[in-house]
């Protein structure tokens, strides 16, 4: 079996690509989101697994089979996440309510 290999090209413009994905993200950290922040991020860091695990680590000139268990493990770690995440976010264990300040003691009489 034959594989055909990416050209340099190739390489330099997932670089060039995997550079501006991380100015964004610096960028974006600048810009302070809110809650928007962990997302974007999240996002752009999984663009950039993606291109690495494609290009540079050549999955993407093997066969699907080879390919299977990263996949695999990606939708069970993103179902764990995602679990973790609901679980966090539904329980309550922590009051919301500010806690009132404790009693000063009471000053204890002189002894005689």
């Amino acid at each position: 079996m034959t594989v055909k290999h990416l050209s340099s090209r190739t390489y330099v413009i997932v670089w060039l690509a995997l550079m501006v994905l991380t100015l964004v993200s610096y960028l974006l950290s600048l810009a302070h989101l809110g809650r928007a922040d962990v997302v974007a991020a999240l996002l752009i860091a999984t663009v950039k697994t993606v291109l690495v695990l494609l290009f540079f680590m050549h999955l993407i000139e093997q066969r699907f089979s080879n390919a299977l268990p990263m996949i695999v493990s990606t939708l069970l770690l993103g179902l764990l996440l995602t679990l973790m995440i609901s679980d966090v976010t539904e329980r309550e264990t922590i009051s919301r309510t500010p806690i009132p300040p404790a009693p000063l003691p009471e000053a204890a009489p002189a002894p005689r």
